[in-house]
């Protein structure tokens, strides 16, 4: 088939989950299909990675575009009915470019990456159009209003939340199908447009070859943490505030020497001050390899109190036979199991006795590490998700043909 992808940023490097899901999808769809991309360029030094696209058969095409100021913020929010978060992708520049695709190619179907790229659907007529929700983005900005303390923040929050479900409804109507991380989502997606448009469940997944336990990969060298993540991204952020400041000090009472290694680009200023504030947390920023601090840790941690969609850092974790203690949310859409492949827990108390526990018993972190690493190869290898997706996307262009 011919396939028209579009994404709101180009998804290398890919250094956040959304990227990694978006790239690992793009890779499966153009083993089977011919495909073209077209998305924002947000970055000078994106053309760079036009080249690892090429080597993929891929035609890749960038529309440039400005992150908006904090006035167009503010007056977007007060006065649009639209959330904020898809008027931001809305651009005149992406929609030329759409429509010259148009003209020089047939395209069998189209792919729409996030919803907040779902304006664009209207530039297709008769050619079916599916969309991924990589979260249900409603249910997260609820969630961000739920735990925020600031009074004037959770009312921006929780008005964006009621916007953005609004828009999911609306946007998801015009497809002919809509896809979802997991089936909690899929179950919240199918209650919002009751029912009217078919929705799907395209997994998360991991590269089981490039995650995998190591030689040095044992967790024996010190009594460590890790958690991995854009630290951009406010769930992320929050996790980390809240696991520094309400459960590393009740691991800390048992267990002094524990340190905790927080990976990933972009930690708020309030995040570093904590750290700074004692030696034990390593805030590393952006890393090349997440895995070496992985490999280093006892314990993968993922104490996340906001979210939707599935953690593709768990599966990950998981993947390289690491113990993974998490939230109820954090492992949300993950077929998972409490005390076979996972620990959960909410409360920090509760929290930091199963990080204690897992820290004090090897034969508990091996078994754990074992059965992730099984639940992964079965379930959330991304060649797995390849295959589901070729198979829904097929069908929907054939119904559609009918």
């Amino acid at each position: 088939m011919n396939v028209l992808f579009i994404a709101p940023r180009l998804p290398l490097p890919a250094d956040t989950g959304g990227k990694i899901r978006t790239f690992n999808i793009i890779k499966q769809i153009a083993k089977r299909d011919n495909l073209d991309l077209v998305c924002f360029s947000f970055e000078q030094n994106d053309e760079s990675y036009l080249k690892d696209f090429d080597a993929l058969g891929i035609r890749a095409r960038l529309v440039p575009v400005e992150e908006p100021g904090l006035g167009y913020k503010v007056k977007t929010v007060l006065s649009d009915q639209r959330p904020f978060s898809a008027v931001k992708y809305c651009t005149d520049q992406m929609r030329e470019s759409i429509e010259e695709l148009i003209k020089g190619a047939k395209y069998d179907m189209v792919y729409v990456d996030h919803i907040h790229m779902a304006h664009y659907q209207s530039c297709f007529k008769q050619v079916p159009c599916i969309v991924d929700e990589h979260n249900v983005e409603y249910r997260i900005l609820e969630r961000c209003a739920n735990v925020e303390k600031n009074f004037l923040k959770a009312w921006v929050y929780q008005g964006q939340a009621e916007k953005m479900k609004r828009f999911e409804v609306t946007k998801v109507l015009e497809f002919s199908a809509c896809s979802a991380v997991s089936e909690d989502d899929a179950r919240l997606l199918r209650n919002l447009v009751q029912n009217q448009v078919p929705i799907h469940v395209i997994q998360n997944g991991v590269d089981t070859e490039f995650f995998r336990q190591r030689a040095t990969g044992n967790g024996l060298g010190e009594d460590a943490l890790v958690f991995t993540g854009s630290m951009d991204w406010l769930p992320n952020d929050d996790a980390m505030k809240f696991f520094v400041q309400d459960v590393l000090p009740l691991v800390w009472q048992k267990s002094e020497d524990t340190k905790l290694y927080v990976v990933g680009k972009g930690p708020s200023l309030e995040l570093k001050q904590l750290a700074e504030k004692d030696k034990r947390v390593v805030v590393t920023g952006r890393v090349d390899d997440v895995r070496p601090y992985m490999d280093k840790a006892k314990v993968f941690i993922t104490p996340l109190r906001i979210g939707g969609g599935t953690r593709l850092k768990i599966l990950e974790a998981m993947s390289m036979q690491k113990a993974v203690v998490s939230t109820s949310i954090g492992a949300e859409g993950i077929n998972c199991q409490d005390g076979k492949d996972i620990l959960l827990a909410d409360a920090p108390k509760e929290f930091a006795d199963k990080v204690l526990m897992l820290l004090d018993d090897p034969q508990k972190r091996e078994s754990l590490g074992v059965a992730g690493r099984q639940l992964v190869l079965e379930k959330y290898d991304w060649n797995i998700v390849g295959e589901k997706l070729d198979k829904i996307c097929r069908n929907m262009v054939h119904t559609n043909a009918a």
